[in-house]
């Protein structure tokens, strides 16, 4: 049986965020990211796993070929060093540096697609940037306007994401009464929705939109576009003065 590879890239129980990240890019299910979690913590035999989880040894064997397959390595050994050279990335990956924490304005009216969004967020990029939500484009004009004039309630958004089809007041509608107002039209918008023709793209520029971005289908995808925008809107692009506001 060859030997596991020495894991003391962190402490174990700095471990925890790796194996999870780890399993999620590698799309691992809760059992193979349980043997996953023994192998790490060097309970590298079938016999050890099957005693750990309850389960048989034919059934380790098959969730650890799963495991490998998914990942595109042979061996026991090859996974760990596979994980190893994952955590050593994560640990030399360049963190987003915002400006100052960003809270960012979300009017949509698919509350699940919210609560995916916030979770993507907060997986790709921490505690450093917050969500208002408006259920639709009302909604959030109302926000808007007592950010102006009670912001210590209701706080002043650095990036708004707003999505095209809303009821009571859609998009487009929202758009352009927001870049017609004084005090709010310097606050970026992107149009984060799942249309995306020529026509509406056209009409979101000429309206004063800032960006468009066309809503990813899965997880990942999601967690990559959230980490761009917040990327491009709170290190690279110069946020605006805040307008009327504290």
């Amino acid at each position: 049986m060859s030997s596991a590879p020495a894991l003391n890239v962190l402490p174990k129980d700095d471990l925890k965020g790796p194996l999870e990240a780890f399993s999620e890019k590698h799309g691992l299910s809760k059992r193979e990211s349980d043997v996953l979690t023994l192998l790490v913590n060097r309970v590298v035999s079938a016999e050890g796993i099957s005693d750990s989880l309850g389960i048989s040894r034919n059934t380790v064997r098959i969730h650890l070929k799963n495991i490998n397959t998914k990942v595109g390595t042979t061996s026991k050994s090859e996974l760990l060093g596979h994980f190893i050279e994952f955590v050593i990335e994560m640990q030399h990956a360049p963190k987003i540096e915002t400006k100052k924490d960003l809270l960012i304005l979300i009017a949509d009216d698919d509350e699940s697609y919210v609560t995916l969004l916030r979770k993507a967020a907060e997986s790709a990029i921490g505690t450093e940037v917050t969500f208002q939500h408006a259920s639709d484009g009302l909604e959030m004009l109302d926000y808007l306007a007592k950010s102006k004039t009670e912001p210590e309630n209701h706080p002043r958004p650095q990036i708004i994401l707003l999505d095209l089809n809303m009821p009571k007041l859609n998009g487009f509608q929202t758009l352009e009464r927001l870049k017609t107002d004084p005090l709010l039209n310097e606050i970026p918008v992107v149009v984060f929705t799942s249309s995306g023709t020529k026509a509406d793209i056209s009409n979101i520029y000429a309206l004063g939109g800032n960006s468009y971005v066309t809503k990813p289908g899965g997880y990942q995808e999601l967690k990559q576009v959230i980490q761009g925008i917040v990327s491009y809107w709170g290190r690279i692009g110069a946020l605006p003065s805040e307008k009327g506001g504290k």
